[in-house]
Formats: structure tokens, sequence, C-alpha cells
């Protein structure tokens, strides 16, 4: 790097390598968990046919999530674009306006007792932290903002990680409808790793700041 030129956005870098990852991990559990979609000869078709139209407003409201949620956190597009980026947080509002009720409604027709109070839990969860991300964004508390959408988008990203763990030999026994331990395992997880992203830089202030701190009477 030569001198006076910029130093490369270090954070910036590693939000495009996680949103690659999200977007691999969409595509396994495309595949490996939702195929049953086009294919009705997969054991899940039978399993959620009950609820197969109910399905359809939470499918697409939560893909409308995940999608436009990334987005959100786009430094360039709120720079460039800022319109652009109000009109796609609207849009992620309503998706999880339709997509956490819906959630609620089908797993009371669909689910045991113990996977309706986590999956119930889980749905409070994230229209309390996008509520408050909206609330804080009229309130024109930016920080306040980016913070309960990193939570809110945590919890949007446990169709995933939950999928993904299923998937891994010998802990899909740990998610049965009867005691759906890795669903808690998320649940907390979306609430205790953005906690970190948000204190990171007090937890670990880089060195120049630590050594400015360390230098204070």
């Amino acid at each position: 790097m030569t001198i006076g030129q910029p130093a490369p956005d270090r954070h910036f870098e590693a939000k495009h390598i996680l949103f690659i990852v999200l977007g691999l991990l969409t595509l396994f559990v495309i595949y490996n968990n939702e195929r049953f979609i086009v294919d009705h000869s997969d054991p899940q078709w039978a399993y959620y046919f009950p609820v197969r139209w109910l399905l359809v407003p939470h499918g697409l409201a939560g893909a409308l999530c995940l999608g436009l949620g990334a987005s959100q956190f786009s430094t360039r597009l709120r720079e460039r674009h800022p319109a652009l980026h109000r009109i796609l947080g609207r849009c992620y509002i309503a998706g999880v306006a339709i997509a956490a009720p819906m959630s609620v409604y089908i797993t009371m027709l669909h689910n045991a007792l113990p996977t309706r109070i986590a999956i119930i839990t889980q749905a409070s969860l994230w229209l309390l932290a996008t509520a408050a991300a909206f609330y804080c964004i009229r309130r024109r508390n930016f920080q306040q903002h980016r913070q309960w959408m990193i939570r809110s988008y945590a919890i949007t990203l446990i169709f995933l990680t939950d999928r993904v763990i299923d998937a891994i030999p010998g802990l899909s026994d740990l998610d049965a409808d009867t005691n759906p331990t890795v669903l808690w395992m998320c649940n907390l997880a979306a609430w205790v790793v953005p906690t970190f992203i948000i204190a990171w830089q007090n937890i670990f202030p880089p060195p120049a700041l630590a050594g400015a701190a360390a230098r204070r009477p």
C-alpha cells in the first residue's frame, strides 16, 4: 500500500464474506430442506401437507426478510441510495409483520407443545427487535436502530442456522417436535452473538484506542 492511499475497509470485506457464506447456506437449505415444494415424493411433503397453503405467505415473507435484511447492512447502499434503503427497510418490516404471526398460527395447528413454545418465543423476539428498530429510526436514533436491526436479522437467520445444524449427522435427533433443543440453541445464539457484535469495540478496542485509554490519568 503506497503512502497516502486509504487503508482497505476490512469491515466491509468481512461483511462480503459473511453474505457469501449466507448465500451458500441458503442454497444448501433450499436443496436439503425445501425441495419438497416441487418434489412431492420427499417425506417432508407429507409432514407439511396439512398446512401447505399457510406456508406460502409465511415462506415468501420470510424469504423477503432473509434477502432484504442483508441489504440493510450495506454502507454503500445506505449512503448512495438512502431512499431505496428506506423502502427496502419498510419491506423488511412488512415481511416480519407477516412471517412472525403466521409462524405462530402454523405452529399452533401443526406442532407439539414444546415446539410451539420455542417458535412463539422466536416470533415474539423477532417482532420485538424489529419494532424496536423501527421505533429508533423514527426517532432518528441511528445507532440504536442499527443495533436492533442486527438483533432482528440474527433472528431471521434462525431459518438457516436451525436447518443447517439439523443436517449435521447426530445433531438432527436433538431437534424433535417434542424436544426442540437446536431451535432453543438458535434462539439463544440470536441474542448472544449480536450482543458481542455490538459491544465488540468496547470489549476489544483497536490498539490506538486502547493505548489512548491507558494513557488517561
